[in-house]
């Protein structure tokens, strides 16, 4: 098995009348929408959290702030090297894909594979037959596993399987695509982890969840990094520009936070520590943690971790303002 290069730039020599064998060009994903029948409610901020451990929250706050801090070139390797420290997987994949559905920019974790899927001859005719294209299609932003959409055993009767999954020695995959804009012509960002054997876990499936809509905001910043900012409407404003998060808080939510807990929060999204934090804006370390401790409170939320994914929520809701109820005050 020979060492490859991680990082594989591809130009699909298809006809323009050829390019609805994959399932993001415009004719088969309106296809896809439309048969899909199940489309999963947003999932509520109390189970967003549900099963994930202090060091787990640390370790996914560490690898938030590392995509923030990463450059274009060497994103997709940095994601799939930050999920292989949270989600245990045997390959990952990482899949960029242009509104032309022909370019592909692939990365794959180990290097070191028998071949690369994207490579295969057969690939673009197999992605189509993909059984969780119309759950991927019908909610972006959102992890799935394969067997949400097949069982084990019917998917090992698949010539999907068998030309691609098989060769890899893989039968099980999480996956989420993250489009990069709203039109459903766009290009997307499709990740992929897999296993031999053992099934994902619903932890597994929150943590992705949880990294998501930090990936597309990462992302579309080393994208449009020139792209101006607006609050108008409840729109949330880039996780990079804290004067404009502060004023989006003051605005569009009823936290009423002061300057310092809007200061603190957005920080927080990034993915600061308190240390951290009080570094950054002049503080004792102690005193971030009191603004911290003061603003969970005005936005209906418990702990760091919480206030994260709710950011997140807000995020990758386009904006919408979730209004909570103010968490209990604590037993004296």
């Amino acid at each position: 098995m020979g060492a490859m290069e991680p990082m594989i730039d591809l130009n699909q020599k298809t006809r323009r009348g050829e390019r609805t064998g994959w399932p993001g060009s415009g004719e088969t994903l309106e296809r896809l929408n439309q048969s899909s029948s199940v489309q999963p409610s947003p999932m509520p901020l109390s189970a967003s959290v549900s099963g994930v451990s202090m060091d787990e929250g640390v370790a996914l706050l560490e690898v938030v702030s590392q995509l923030y801090d990463c450059s274009r070139e060497s994103f997709p390797v940095q994601l799939l090297t930050g999920l292989g420290r949270l989600i245990p997987f045997e390959l990952g994949g990482c899949h960029v894909i242009d509104r032309d559905y022909q370019p592909i920019l692939a990365c794959y974790q180990p290097e070191e594979i028998a071949f690369a899927p994207v490579r295969h001859k057969e690939f673009w005719r197999l992605a189509k037959t993909h059984p969780l294209n119309p759950l991927l299609f019908a909610n972006p932003g959102r992890a799935f596993m394969l067997s949400d959409a097949i069982s084990l055993k019917a998917f090992l009767e698949t010539e999907l399987y068998d030309l691609l999954y098989r060769p890899l020695h893989v039968n099980r995959e999480l996956v989420a695509r993250l489009p990069d804009g709203p039109d459903s012509g766009d290009g997307f960002l499709l990740v992929s982890l897999h296993r031999w054997g053992s099934e994902f876990a619903e932890r597994d499936r929150t943590l992705l969840n949880l990294l998501l809509p930090h990936v597309r905001r990462a992302r579309g910043r080393l994208m449009h990094p020139l792209a101006s900012l607006s609050t108008q409407d409840g729109a949330v404003p880039g996780f990079e520009d804290e004067r404009a998060f502060c004023e989006w808080t003051r605005q569009a939510t009823e936290w009423r936070l002061t300057l310092r807990e809007s200061d603190v929060l957005f920080w927080l999204s990034q993915g600061k520590t308190n240390a951290e934090i009080g570094r950054i804006l002049g503080m004792a370390e102690r005193t971030a943690e009191t603004h911290a401790l003061r603003l969970y409170r005005k936005i209906g939320v418990e702990n760091r971790y919480s206030a994260i994914a709710m950011i997140s929520r807000i995020s990758a809701s386009g904006g919408k303002y979730f209004k909570l109820k103010p968490a209990p005050a604590p037993a004296r």
